[in-house]
């Protein structure tokens, strides 16, 4: 599996297109009084799709990396009392079962791993290689290019995969503390930047000739999606600000 790549189920496209669908037809009947112009707006989809696939991507990898952060504990644990590293990699799916079940992506590519180990006679860092690359993850890398220097050199491999793992390990945990906080303020921004379509539609509610000098001039067309403008362009750079990285 290519992690990289991301492709929506008829699930996930059904609930994009029925939310952006009624996100337009909201933004037409908000600012214009009318759904006819929500029609013109229809080129967000693209841009909003790939958001969309960015999130799932994301979310995605964030658990795979907590997944390897538990793996590094075991594979730590049985360099360190003898093991190989491809021994420890195939042991290590009995030491979480339990903990991860069969449908864990961890547990998929340790299985993967095992069976081009023993079947295909490939070296354990060559598999673990291809799971680095494919998963996009730098912390699998990094861990990669220990095994493989001293592997290469003849270095103290059980003593530099201990050392690597707990830097790696403490490194993942600062990750995911940067990203709780993140979320809260990523949420925080989302809410200001839906504010605005909260406010206009009470006041179409209540008060809707308050809002016909907007709807039905050109003049108050031509604010209105200046204002839209403005809003999306501070929801971007909302999410942008709170894209935190390591």
């Amino acid at each position: 599996m290519d992690y990289r790549i991301l492709e929506l189920s008829p699930l996930e496209k059904l609930f994009f297109y029925l939310i952006s669908g009624a996100f337009l037809l909201s933004v037409g009947w908000l600012f214009y009084d009318n759904i006819k112009f929500s029609l013109p707006l229809g080129f967000l989809i693209i841009p909003a799709k790939k958001y969309y696939i960015k999130i799932l991507k994301e979310k995605r990898k964030s658990k795979l990396t907590i997944q390897f952060r538990d793996l590094l504990y075991s594979i730590s644990s049985f360099i360190s009392s003898g093991r190989s590293l491809g021994q420890s990699l195939t042991e290590s799916i009995d030491f979480w079962r339990g903990t991860y079940d069969d449908k864990d992506m961890i547990i998929i590519e340790l299985r993967w791993m095992t069976k081009r180990m023993t079947e295909g006679k490939e070296r354990d860092v060559d598999v673990l290689r291809n799971f680095a690359e494919r998963s996009d993850i730098r912390d699998i890398k990094d861990l990669v290019m220990v095994c493989d220097t001293c592997k290469n050199t003849g270095g103290n491999f059980t003593a530099a995969v201990n050392k690597c793992a707990d830097i790696i390990g403490d490194k993942i945990s600062l990750e995911k503390d940067l990203k709780m906080i993140s979320s809260q303020k990523m949420f925080e921004g989302r809410i200001v930047a839906i504010t605005p379509f909260l406010i206009i539609f009470f006041i179409k509610i209540l008060s809707p000739e308050y809002m016909m000098a907007l709807s039905y001039t050109n003049q108050g067309r031509v604010i209105s999606t200046i204002a839209l403008i403005m809003i999306i362009c501070s929801f971007i750079l909302i999410e942008r600000m709170n894209d935190i990285e390591l």
